[in-house]
């Protein structure tokens, strides 16, 4: 009995020593919550990696590049398999944890603070990173995303989802007109993208709602008369393009070299595609040769753009040298910045809008508005654009058809998983995107239909809330065949 009571008043000393170490450790010196300006960073680092991590594989759907060995299973449309882990996933783990839980740290800092800015900043970034991840996996847990008090979370539709990001966009514009608030000194540094001016913040939030109501194109209550109104009061030229810069000064890899450039090597084993290099050495576009091919791709020693057919893989007795890889060249070096959206691919969403509305006046003048655009970006000389333009396009906007518009928007979406979006709104059309021809060999699984979804990560999903997942038909072995909600008829 003494050795039981012996016990408890240890335990009890244990306990309270326990609280009063734990109290010891909240140091007044330093900060236990950081100021919201520590968290940009990170965030739109994340905005990127997250693109440029899953163009790995969706760049293969898409035929922007292709893989080295034959029958690829992305060259050939199929998924990462069930039990999978994070690939082609890596938007839909940033998208609630590396930019969604600290943009909501970044909210409750700066209320805290009395900064103005920070929250319109956040909801513009949440609804670009919800836009392109529902666009990815289609159905996403939105209502309950943030729920700390759950462990599992219910799907909502794809047309929930987007009816929520235009109101976050609504929201967003109406803080970022606000200007109440202390301003953090420290927020011009800390956000890299526009410096924290808030009416380049704006023009980004039209710029995803341009998209949104542009790839609803399909379905009766497409707008385009209110495409182009967002377009108009979005991104008004190149130097207001969205694009994540990277450092050459800190010693973070992730910081200092772009995910796409030779340092990281995520692209040794990949190859210029054939619908890409097709649509640029004068094959489809009246025998010119585009101006950005050698700003662009790489050309064997031979000076032969040479390129790969999916699935196909390197020929036999191929070197590095007749096939070389793709570093190098536009986005694909060490610190070019990344897109996220710019007034180039603006361009050519108003001239699809127009072009639709019966405007063709309009539609060729943002027709080649982005062309310009993209090829001033690329480095190709005024010169060498006019020529382009007045031998390779269409020379009268009762010409222009919607194949022109299309194809060059996927040249200017090179690097960009955008692309993909398009391609799927048209069904993988051959005669709008112009020498592009699904494999031959899809994957068996695929029974015929070409990939239209990822899987999310199979760590969140299949194992902790594999319910909701099944309800929504995650677990079916076609589930990456099934249209996605924005690319139907469906009102």
């Amino acid at each position: 009995m003494k050795y039981k009571i012996f016990t408890f008043i240890f335990l009890l000393t244990i306990l309270s020593s326990c609280k009063e170490y734990l109290d010891v450790n909240n140091d007044p010196f330093v900060p236990q919550e950081g100021p919201p300006h520590l968290y940009l960073p990170q965030v739109i680092y994340a905005m990127a990696e997250g693109p440029m991590f899953d163009y790995r594989n969706v760049s293969r759907y898409i035929q922007h590049l292709q893989f080295t060995t034959a029958n690829d299973n992305y060259d050939r449309h199929g998924r990462r398999a069930l039990g999978g882990g994070l690939a082609v996933s890596q938007i839909h783990r940033n998208h609630y944890w590396s930019i969604g839980s600290n943009l909501n740290q970044i909210e409750l800092q700066a209320e805290r603070r009395g900064f103005g800015q920070y929250k319109g900043i956040a909801m513009a970034i949440r609804a670009y990173s919800w836009q392109i991840a529902t666009d990815q996996f289609g159905e996403m847990p939105y209502d309950q995303a943030w729920d700390n008090t759950r462990t599992k979370f219910d799907y909502n539709t794809q047309k929930e989802i987007y009816a929520n990001v235009n109101k976050l966009c609504d929201d967003a514009i109406a803080e970022l007109s606000k200007t109440s608030g202390t301003i953090d000194p420290n927020l011009a540094r800390a956000e890299t993208i526009y410096g924290g001016n808030t009416q380049l913040w704006i023009k980004f939030v039209y710029a995803i709602k341009a998209r949104l109501a542009n790839h609803i194109s399909n379905k009766r209550s497409y707008n385009p008369a209110q495409v182009i109104e967002f377009v108009d009061k979005a991104l008004a030229s190149n130097t207001e393009d969205a694009v994540v810069k990277f450092s050459t000064i800190t010693t973070d890899i992730s910081d200092r070299f772009s995910f796409m450039g030779p340092t990281r090597a995520n692209f040794a084993a990949y190859r210029q595609g054939r619908t890409l290099v097709n649509l640029m050495n004068g094959t489809n576009f009246n025998n010119v040769t585009d101006p950005r091919l050698p700003l662009f791709l790489n050309a064997a020693p031979d000076g032969t753009f040479r390129n790969l057919a999916p699935a196909a893989g390197l020929p036999a007795g191929s070197t590095v040298l007749n096939f070389p890889q793709i570093y190098g060249k536009y986005i694909f070096r060490d610190v070019e910045p990344y897109p996220l959206i710019t007034f180039s691919e603006l361009q050519f969403i108003k001239a699809e809008a127009a072009l639709k509305a019966g405007n063709n006046a309009l539609a060729y003048q943002a027709f080649t508005a982005g062309i310009r655009a993209n090829m001033q970006k690329a480095g190709v000389t005024e010169p060498n654009i006019t020529a382009f333009l007045g031998t390779a396009i269409p020379q009268t906007a009762a010409a222009l058809e919607i194949k022109h518009i299309m194809s060059q928007k996927y040249i200017a979406l090179y690097g960009q998983i955008e692309a993909w979006t398009d391609l799927r709104r048209y069904n993988y059309n051959t005669n709008i995107f112009m020498g592009y021809a699904l494999p031959a060999n899809l994957a068996p699984e695929n029974s015929g239909k070409p990939v239209q979804r990822c899987l999310p990560p199979s760590f969140s999903e299949e194992d902790w809330n594999s319910a909701a997942f099944r309800a929504v038909g995650g677990y079916d072995v076609d589930y990456h065949t099934k249209p996605l909600w924005f690319t139907t008829t469906e009102d």
